[in-house]
């Protein structure tokens, strides 16, 4: 937490206007997926924020703009959230 605080503050944004949570559910590390979902799911229940979940193969070519295309499907997912563990 400390980490994601220090970047905000570098970038001038508040938690506190962060309007969309995307949040990567796999395939990765459980730990790795386990924290950094918890972190997104805490944020977004406090600021009662927009929490979408997509997997590698949503960002074709490492291309992030594929994400406002998820936004825009309503893919949005305050409920479980269910994570691909790798081994």
């Amino acid at each position: 937490m400390k980490l994601l605080s220090k970047f905000l503050k570098k970038i001038k944004i508040k938690i506190s206007n962060i309007n969309r949570i995307f949040v990567h559910l796999g395939p990765g590390k459980f730990t790795s997926l386990r924290i950094s979902l918890s972190i997104a799911k805490a944020i977004s229940f406090v600021n009662n924020t927009s929490l979408i979940g997509f997997q590698s193969n949503n960002l074709t070519n490492k291309n992030y703009k594929n994400l406002i295309k998820l936004d825009k499907k309503k893919l949005k997912n305050k409920g479980l959230i269910k994570p691909i563990y790798s081994s």
